[in-house]
């Protein structure tokens, strides 16, 4: 099966231009080939413009990006309380519900980071939350003779493995690229390419996509290898995981199969089992 190609797509600037604002992809416009990522927004925010509030049947990441001034300050209703800096991820399996908050450690001072909306799966949507995180310290990296980098910060690349295992597989590379590298996607699987700076020329099974900075594009693999060739410098996140072949309803903060699920999320909530958490200040 040869490499198929999305559309490439633009992030489009939302929010109130002040405490939050951020650069969203429409991952409609890919329809099946953006699965499992449901959501992808490129943020900054100040202060805590978001207090308290649930989540179930998906995992939501927030990868810090290294330009970010600022550090992120994870709190959830399972005692956490976690400050992660630039190049550092919180990877939070909401499975059959919990209560998060996420904000700049330093109201101060902004926070740059991704956010991605991680769809689980039918048999992990009830499972016990749990909450990762690693440090920049502890993401590996690739390198190569000719200067391109890759931080492994979910998955693998090219032997080197992330120690941040999340309950479904998944990838996310933090590329550097100065000349070339490759990636290989895995039968059914599908990847989400977003270029932060420079641009990108993807190619695959004698086709190629131009991806300028702030636009993405996804492609389904059959396990044939994608090339990454640069005439400038650039950075891109690469995103990738099994495609998921399930209906797909997203109401509010949960992400279910079906509405009597998000019915059963929304009571689970109400009947605080989801788990309380104050906030801040309080």
């Amino acid at each position: 099966m040869s490499t198929q190609f999305s559309p490439v797509i633009a992030a489009r600037p939302q929010g109130n231009g002040g405490s939050f604002s951020a650069k969203s992809l429409d991952l409609q416009l890919f329809g099946k080939s953006a699965s499992p990522v449901v959501i992808c927004d490129d943020f900054r925010v100040r202060g805590r413009p978001f207090g308290p509030h649930p989540h179930a049947g998906f995992s939501t990441i927030t990868y810090v990006l290294e330009d970010s001034p600022g550090e992120l300050r994870s709190r959830d209703s399972l005692g956490n309380d976690l400050v992660v800096g630039p190049g550092g991820i919180v990877w939070t399996e909401a499975g059959s519900g919990m209560m998060h908050e996420e904000s700049s450690a330093d109201p101060g001072r902004e926070l740059h980071g991704l956010q991605i909306f991680v769809n689980l799966s039918s048999k992990r949507k009830f499972t016990e939350p749990r909450v990762l995180r690693l440090d920049r310290g502890g993401v590996p990296q690739w390198r190569s003779d000719a200067g391109d980098s890759v931080q492994v910060v979910v998955g693998g690349y090219d032997g080197v493995l992330s120690p941040l295992v999340p309950a479904e597989s998944f990838t996310l590379l933090d590329v550097k690229l100065r000349r070339k590298v490759t990636f290989e996607v895995g039968n059914d699987h599908n990847a989400l390419v977003y270029v932060l700076t420079g641009a990108v020329v993807i190619h695959s099974d004698g086709r190629e996509q131009n991806v300028q900075a702030e636009h993405a594009v996804a492609f389904h693999g059959g396990g044939r290898v994608v090339v990454f060739p640069a005439s400038h410098p650039a950075q891109f996140l690469l995103l990738s995981g099994p495609e998921i072949r399930e209906p797909v309803l997203m109401h509010g903060p949960f992400i279910m199969n079906d509405l009597a699920q998000i019915n059963a999320a929304f009571a689970r909530f109400r009947a605080g089992k989801m788990g309380h958490l104050a906030p801040l200040g309080e």
